[in-house]
């Protein structure tokens, strides 16, 4: 499932398995979309979205509930889950979406193409962190933002054990418990987040989490 080239592989079972598992989390969606909301400026009448690493499309859902107007556009390197999510995304009635398959080192977008993007746990698979925040900088339009949720370097490997424990009690798949545990293997700390993203010509704007959190929040201008 992992190997040295920090290569995340689904096949269209961990993309099953992944997506019903999570179908189970959809607060932490939800939460996460109206985030994303409180960034987008109010004289923006039909924001433009990108989903970056758009999963099985369950955050896009609760993105489509709170912003009707929204075009979204889910990308993902995967193509079991691109498929999942614009199927979900249609059962949902959401008209404006689109899907690319990409990674987030060459988004095949022109430049200043979206009000605010969104990265939900996929940090830890990309290959080049500072060349894909580099990539959003570029497609972000000037004064947009960046809402990036990742997964935290420094959370405590107890506490780690203790989420694969819950998952195996909870008989969660062996696909979905690996892919889990193997996304930590790369994660990074708030502090390496902030550290690309202002290398990269960001301003930090927001940030929640500290080192006994799971994850963390950032939020980054274009400015």
């Amino acid at each position: 499932m992992y190997n040295k080239k920090q290569d995340f592989v689904i096949d269209k079972t961990l993309a099953e398995q992944f997506t019903r598992y999570m179908e189970k989390y959809s607060k932490l969606y939800c939460s996460l979309a109206i985030e994303a909301r409180e960034h987008i400026s109010k004289s923006v009448k039909k924001p433009v979205i990108v989903d970056l690493g758009i999963g099985s499309g369950l955050l896009s859902i609760e993105l489509n509930k709170i912003l009707p107007d929204a075009k979204i556009l889910g990308i993902d390197p995967s193509i079991y889950m691109l498929s999942i999510a614009k199927n979900k995304l249609i059962d949902a009635g959401c008209k404006n979406s689109n899907f690319v398959m990409a990674r987030v080192e060459n988004i095949p977008l022109k430049n200043h193409y979206a009000d605010i993007i969104i990265s939900r746990l996929s940090l830890s698979t990309w290959k080049k962190p500072k060349q894909g925040f580099s990539e959003i900088f570029r497609v972000l339009k000037p004064g947009g933002r960046l809402v990036l949720e990742a997964l935290n370097k420094e959370f405590p490997k107890r506490k780690l054990l203790l989420t694969k424990f819950h998952m195996m009690v909870n008989k969660v798949e062996k696909k979905v418990i690996k892919y889990h545990i193997d996304y930590y293997k790369h994660a990074f700390s708030i502090k390496q987040g902030e550290q690309f993203l202002t290398e990269v010509g960001f301003t930090i704007i927001k940030k929640e989490g500290d080192r006994k959190d799971w994850k963390f929040l950032i939020v980054a201008a274009k400015t």
